[in-house]
C-alpha cells in the first residue's frame, strides 16, 4: 500500500463517498488489483487509508487470497513500526481494509534524492528489524521487503507496510514451491531458487535495503530479472565499503553478514540484527531516534517548519537542523559529541536544565556523558 499513497484528493470525483463510518476525502493511488483512498471517521475525527480490492481483483483467486492474507497478518500485529489495521469492511460486494493513515514519504522517495546519512539509515533499519522480529514471532514472513513498503511519518516514526504476499509458516503456502514471489532485486537466494523459506529470508532483504539506503544503489543489478537472480544466488555484488567508503565499519559488517548467501551464516533472527544496529546507534548519536528523523525530514524538505515544530521546539529544531546539515562533513564513525555540547548549551540558555522538552526525547545528557 505504501507505494500507492500519492495524494490526488483535490481532483477526485469520489469525494464524500461513504465506506462504513468513513467519509472518503479523495484518492491516494491505484496499483495492481487495489485502489487506496484517504478517509475520515467523522465521529472520532480519525483519518485512515482505505484499501479497496477492485472487482478484477476479487475475480482473481490469488489476489483475493493475498488481500485476505494481508488483513489476517495485520490483525495479528500490535507494533508501533507496523501499519495498524482498523477494520475490514464489506459493502456492495466490495472488500475494504481500513488502515492507519501514514502522513509522510516512502523510503523509496527519500533514496531517489540521494543516499541517507549512516545514522538515519541505521535508525530506519533498526525499526524495521524490530517490526520483523514482531512478525516472525507470530510466524509471519514478509517476503516483499523493499523501500516502497517503508514509510516515515512526520512525527519521526517508521512504518512497515504491505504484507500482501506475507506467508504464515504454519499454514499451507498460497503459492507453489519453486515459484519466486516478491520484487527481484530484494529477494533472498532462497526465494530466487524456490527453496523453503524461513524468517532469515527477510533478514537478507533487510540487508539489501540497508545497502541501498546507504549508497543509493541496489547491490544486485542486471539487465534482466534472470541476471539479477543469478547474482543473488551466487552472492555477487560490489562490497559496500568500495561503493561508499565513508560508511562506518560497523554498518559495513552488518550489511555483509545480512547478505550471506547461506541462511545459517546470516543473523539468526531479526532481533540479533536489530541489536547490532542499536549498538552502533548508541555509540553514534545522543538524541532520540524520532527527533533525528524529524530533523532529517525537515532537512530534506519533506515537512514544513511548522510541522516539525509540532514535535520539536524552535531551538531544538535549530540544533538538530545544524546536526543534519553538518553530519556528512564529519569523519566516518566519529562520535558526534558536538551535538551533545550544543544541546547542553541550548538547555543552559533556555533555562530548561539538561532534559529536552518532551518525554519521548533523549535520556539526561549528563548521565550519558559520565559513562
Amino acid at each position: 500500500m505504501a507505494d500507492l499513497q500519492k495524494d490526488k484528493s483535490d481532483k477526485n470525483p469520489i469525494r464524500h463517498r461513504k465506506i462504513g463510518p468513513y467519509r472518503v476525502l479523495g484518492e491516494l493511488g491505484r496499483g495492481g488489483m487495489a485502489q487506496v483512498y484517504r478517509g475520515l471517521h467523522e465521529t472520532i475525527q480519525r483519518e485512515a487509508a482505505i484499501k479497496e480490492l477492485l472487482p478484477e481483483g476479487q475475480r482473481d483467486k490469488e489476489s483475493l487470497s493475498r488481500f485476505h492474507r494481508e488483513a489476517l497478518a495485520l490483525a495479528a500485529f500490535r507494533h508501533q513500526n507496523i501499519v495498524t489495521l482498523y477494520d475490514m469492511v464489506e459493502k456492495n460486494d466490495s472488500l475494504f481494509m481500513v488502515l492507519e493513515f501514514v502522513d509522510g514519504p516512502t523510503l523509496q522517495e527519500l533514496i531517489k534524492e540521494g543516499p541517507l546519512p549512516a545514522d538515519v539509515a541505521a535508525v530506519i533499519c533498526a525499526r524495521i528489524a524490530s517490526a520483523l522480529d514482531h512478525a516472525h514471532f507470530r510466524h509471519i514472513i514478509h517476503r516483499d521487503l523493499k523501500p516502497a513498503n517503508v514509510m516515515l511519518t512526520k512525527a519521526g516514526e517508521v512504518k512497515l507496510m504491505d504484507f500482501g504476499i506475507a506467508k504464515d509458516v504454519d499454514l499451507v503456502a498460497l503459492t507453489q514451491q519453486g515459484v519466486a514471489v516478491g520484487t527481484p532485486a530484494y529477494m533472498s537466494p532462497e526465494q530466487v531458487t524456490g527453496a523453503k523459506l524461513d524468517p532469515r529470508t527477510d533478514i537478507f532483504s533487510l540487508g539489501v535495503l540497508l545497502y541501498e539506503t546507504l549508497t543509493g544503489t541496489r547491490p544486485f543489478q542486471g539487465r534482466t530479472a534472470g541476471e539479477v537472480f543469478a547474482k543473488i544466488r551466487d552472492g555477487l555484488y560490489k562490497p559496500l565499503h568500495k561503493v561508499a567508503p565513508e560508511v562506518p565499519k560497523p554498518l559495513v559488517n552488518i550489511v555483509r553478514r545480512a547478505l550471506e548467501v547461506k541462511p545459517e551464516n546470516r543473523y539468526p533472527d531479526a532481533a540479533a540484527m536489530r541489536r547490532e544496529l542499536d549498538l552502533f546507534l548508541a555509540r553514534e548519536i545522543e538524541v532520540s531516534h524520532p527527533a533525528l528523523l524529524v530533523a532529517f525530514l525537515r532537512h530534506r524538505e519533506k515537512l514544513t517548519e511548522s510541522e516539525a515544530l509540532a514535535h520539536l521546539t524552535q531551538a531544538e529544531l535549530g540544533v538538530l537542523d545544524s546536526y543534519a546539515a553538518g553530519r556528512r562533513k564529519r569523519p566516518a564513525g566519529g562520535k558526534l559529541k558536538w551535538v551533545v555540547a550544543a544541546l547542553l548549551a541550548l538547555a543552559t540558555a533556555t533555562g530548561t536544565g539538561i532534559y529536552l522538552t518532551q518525554d519521548q526525547w533523549a535520556p539526561p545528557v549528563e548521565k550519558k556523558m559520565k559513562r
